[in-house]
């Protein structure tokens, strides 16, 4: 039963953890429409124990953000209130990653590496966990 467990919980917070880093890219984007530039490429040999666990910092309370901007958003039927919302959200989420003392480049460019290397993911789901 507790592998059962936790297998859901690293599951809910793999898919918390895409929808999250997804949102934080359209957020940048948002931010600076006029030169929208990807992430650069960084392997997870150039990322650092340190550097790491402020992005499973950032994603924990991003996951968090996400989740209360979404029940905010069910419960608007206003367009504009929830462009307001989504706007609100986004910010909060840049600033969270600011926070954490990262650059939203550095954040996206870990999201990039985590979604591409599993072993990093795996180590992610497991700080966030802790």
């Amino acid at each position: 039963m507790t592998k059962l467990n936790t297998r859901f919980v690293s599951a809910s917070l793999f898919a918390l953890f895409m929808a999250a880093g997804t949102s934080q890219v359209v957020a940048q984007q948002a931010a600076q429409p006029q030169a929208p530039q990807a992430a650069p490429a960084m392997q997870a040999s150039d990322i650092s124990d340190k550097k790491l666990e402020k992005f499973a910092d950032s994603l924990g309370e991003i996951m968090e953000i996400r989740q209360d901007f979404t029940a905010k958003l069910e419960k608007t039927g206003d367009p504009a209130e929830a462009q307001q919302l989504q706007q609100q959200a986004n910010e909060k989420m840049m600033n969270t990653v600011e926070e954490n003392d990262l650059s939203i480049e550095e954040y996206n460019a870990i999201n990039q590496a985590v979604q591409n290397d599993p072993q990093l993911r795996d180590k992610v789901i497991s700080m966030i966990q802790s």
